[in-house]
């Protein structure tokens, strides 16, 4: 595994998670739309750093 590079992705991810929450906030001025955000954000960065951890070479 990977810990700096999934951290990182986690740091990345950060940013729309706040950014985005506070744009869907504005927009529909409702938090049903917030949390529906940050879940598919949730989903979609697991999914990334899933993956991107079966590419890390080994170890040792």
């Amino acid at each position: 595994m990977r810990w700096p590079w999934r951290f990182g992705m986690m740091i990345v991810s950060g940013v729309p998670a706040i950014v985005g929450g506070g744009l869907f906030y504005h927009f529909f001025e409702n938090w049903t739309a917030v949390i529906v955000w940050e879940a598919v954000l949730i989903f979609v960065m697991s999914i990334l750093i899933a993956k991107g951890d079966k590419n890390a070479a080994p170890a040792h």
